[in-house]
């Protein structure tokens, strides 16, 4: 089986996958975005106020879907699971992995681990970058407002 580490590094405004002709969009508050792929350009959300995963869509259709309770992925085998991190994330399909993490620091790289073969890879890896990003902007601004609170008393 084999593994090989790509990395996501923020270039103009967006998340580009290095070596590969894709990107990832977001707004200031990271619930939603835009991936733009060789296959075409997705809608991606969100699944949920924790942030947990997320959700890429093409003409209101979900094409991949990532959340600890249930996970779609596209191509041939078994069912995925996602799980989440603080500021990380792994998507697994059998023997098949996906690790994305990033460092601590904001603007840091996101490396991706890839291990097997998966189809819609740029999509997949980019939907979980979103994830994991997203459910890390959630966390900074939580810290935000607590700061922001207890400053003002």
């Amino acid at each position: 089986m084999t593994t090989s580490t790509l990395t996501v590094r923020k270039r103009r405004g967006a998340y580009v996958l290095a070596g590969h002709p894709s990107a990832l969009r977001t707004g200031v508050s990271m619930w939603r975005g835009e991936i733009s792929t060789a296959a075409g350009s997705f809608e991606v959300t969100s699944t949920d106020r924790h942030r947990l995963g997320a959700v890429a869509r093409v003409a209101g259709r979900p094409v991949v879907q990532l959340h600890p309770g249930e996970s779609r992925v596209p191509g041939p085998g078994g069912p995925a699971h996602w799980s989440p991190g603080r500021c990380s994330g792994v998507l697994t399909r059998g023997a098949n992995r996906i690790g994305v993490s990033q460092a601590g620091w904001p603007g840091a790289p996101v490396r991706v681990e890839v291990t097997g073969t998966w189809a819609e890879l740029d999509l997949v890896v980019l939907s979980a970058c979103f994830a994991v990003l997203s459910r890390r902007r959630r966390r900074t601004f939580t810290i935000m407002a607590i700061v922001g609170a207890i400053g003002h008393h």
